[in-house]
């Protein structure tokens, strides 16, 4: 479906959908976006406020499952 976005709106990339021939084989990759309003869009980052959320905690876990391994490494190395 083709539409022409209407002004205050914005498209907002939410994932990626293989696809696939008749035959069963693998096709290109299209990518899967949903209309925002251009209000919910950070001008900085690109992404909506939920977005920044979520990369904010996944990186704040992610820096402490590094830090555990780092300080498992030094231990290691440290016998």
């Amino acid at each position: 479906m083709a539409r022409i976005l209407a002004e205050g709106e914005a498209l907002v990339e939410v994932g990626v959908m293989g696809l696939r021939a008749p035959d069963g084989s693998y096709t290109e990759n299209v990518k899967l976006y949903r209309i925002v309003s251009a209000r919910e869009v950070s001008p900085k980052s690109g992404m909506t406020k939920g977005e920044e959320t979520a990369c904010t905690d996944i990186a704040a876990v992610l820096a402490e499952k590094f830090g555990q391994y780092i300080a498992g490494s030094r231990k290691a190395a440290a016998k």
